[in-house]
């Protein structure tokens, strides 16, 4: 199982208890992310290695080293959002390491590259197809969420991303013909191609996300006034219709 989506609602949930810095929850969410690029890579074949044996993108070392170079960037410029990008983004790639642990009944190599063997707490642990398929549709309807709620990012922060709304509503959409196909596939029993379409779904909807953090990076720090926001799922009509 692939979980970004239910780490993603994670970084949501906690989002008043991060610090409240500039950059850094934006940074956050991209850590969130950043560790399944890796899986990307994998199903596009720049790599021959196991889609299921996490690689550089869940390893530690990764983490610190992407943690290194942003360091030396903040000495060079002595701007503190660059501090706060680094430790926005590392937190969030530990975190999603550490439930990738606690969670994921596959191999992680969290000390790639280094000769270690890779490692899970869950020894001759099967899901049921079936169950599995369940909890991936779920993931799904989180992505989904994830638009939504960056919808709602940026139209409460006043930003001038139209273009991004749209693109984000029509993810949304995607979404649901994505969970629709997966569900038919699944109830005719055709795995492979049901598995397919989880992994063109699932590539669709991390990179949406990371193009939605990366273009509506203002939007997502913290809004000025929350206590004026309306519950999330009574605007969602409103604002999957915008032109």
């Amino acid at each position: 199982m692939i979980a970004t989506s239910l780490y993603t609602y994670i970084a949501i949930l906690i989002r008043n208890k991060l610090p409240i810095e500039k950059w850094f929850f934006p940074a956050f969410l991209i850590g969130i992310l950043l560790p399944d690029i890796d899986t990307i890579i994998i199903f596009l074949n720049f790599l021959n290695i196991n889609l299921y044996n996490h690689t550089f993108g869940h390893s530690i070392i990764s983490a610190l080293l992407i943690y290194l170079i942003l360091l030396i960037t903040y000495e060079i410029y002595k701007e503190k959002a660059y501090l706060n990008l680094a430790n926005g983004i590392v937190s969030g790639m530990l975190l999603h390491i550490f439930l990738d642990i606690l969670m994921s009944i596959n191999l992680i190599n969290i000390f790639w590259p280094l000769p270690f063997n890779a490692i899970t707490i869950y020894n001759n642990v099967i899901i049921q197809y079936y169950l599995k398929t369940y909890i991936n549709i779920l993931f799904f309807l989180l992505f989904r969420y994830f638009f939504f709620y960056s919808i709602e990012c940026i139209i409460n922060n006043s930003n001038k991303k139209g273009y991004l709304i749209k693109i984000l509503s029509l993810s949304m959409t995607i979404e649901i013909y994505i969970i629709i196909l997966y569900a038919i596939f699944m109830v005719l029993d055709m795995k492979e191609i049901s598995n397919l379409i989880f992994l063109i779904g699932y590539c669709f909807s991390i990179l949406i996300s990371y193009y939605t953090i990366l273009s509506g990076w203002n939007s997502f720090n913290y809004l000025k006034n929350e206590k004026n926001k309306k519950g999330l799922f009574k605007k969602e009509r409103e604002l999957i219709n915008i032109n």
